[in-house]
């Protein structure tokens, strides 16, 4: 998609929220936004993938209980501008939100902006995974897939996808990675093999960590699950600057 595009020009005051993992169960973000959307919202907002812990465009069975979150980001998108790199967790959101905001799916990642002179590479970061996760990923995001899931799910009753959710919520979003900079310096290596970028962003591996890998930058966003953090671009004498925020607390670094 992007890639036949010109790149999108970021904004100073962007926000970035990666890896909420939105649900029910886990509401901190819903009530941020609530809070958010009161008052002055930032020029553009991009949802980094994972925002919710199961969103299935296709099967409609996981699209009622994120319904107030859902609600939420349409309206917030009828005053700024928002852009939504699918994930992992959700995804075959063109059904849901394609009318009123950009969704980039995984196939069309990276999402390629400029900022300060820089070229910005934006990715939900399940990159690189490997044939065995590539062949996982191709299925869960097929929509025939999807629709018996939904089917099933309707035959008894929402099980499914109340098993699904149970299962999501007892997992621990924050962890380390051991040898986290080794493996995205080789990563880093191969990408840019690829393609032509001054600085990649993602998100999907929980880190917030950032890096210098000859001449290019990489930065891993906070995930708002593990601490309720968020990112916001700033202009800054040499290029974009990106500040660490908490929700309700303003810029912290």
């Amino acid at each position: 998609m992007n890639r036949n595009k010109e790149p999108v020009e970021l904004k100073e005051g962007a926000w970035f929220i990666a890896d909420v993992h939105y649900s029910r169960f886990k509401t901190d973000f819903y009530r941020f936004l609530l809070d958010a959307q009161k008052g002055d919202l930032p020029p553009q907002i991009f949802l980094m993938g994972d925002i919710f812990d199961l969103l299935f465009g296709n099967a409609p069975n996981s699209i009622e209980p994120n319904r107030k979150m859902v609600d939420l980001l349409l309206r917030i998108s009828r005053r700024t501008e928002m852009i939504y790199l699918e994930g992992n967790h959700d995804f075959g959101l063109k059904r849901i939100f394609g009318s009123r905001m950009q969704v980039v799916p995984r196939f069309a990642q990276p999402l390629f902006a400029t900022f300060g002179g820089k070229r910005i590479a934006l990715h939900h970061g399940d990159i690189l995974q490997g044939i065995g996760y590539e062949f996982y990923t191709a299925l869960i995001r097929n929509p025939l897939v999807d629709r018996v899931l939904n089917r099933v799910d309707t035959w008894k009753e929402g099980a499914i996808i109340a098993w699904l959710e149970r299962y999501n919520a007892k997992k621990r979003p924050c962890y380390r990675i051991e040898d986290f900079e080794t493996k995205m310096r080789e990563r880093m290596e191969t990408l840019r093999k690829r393609y032509r970028f001054d600085l990649w962003i993602d998100g999907h591996y929980h880190q917030d960590v950032r890096f210098r890998f000859d001449g290019v930058d990489y930065i891993n966003l906070p995930a708002y699950a593990c601490d309720r953090r968020y990112t916001i671009l700033e202009k800054g004498p040499d290029g974009p600057v990106f500040r660490k925020a908490k929700d309700g607390n303003g810029i912290e670094e």
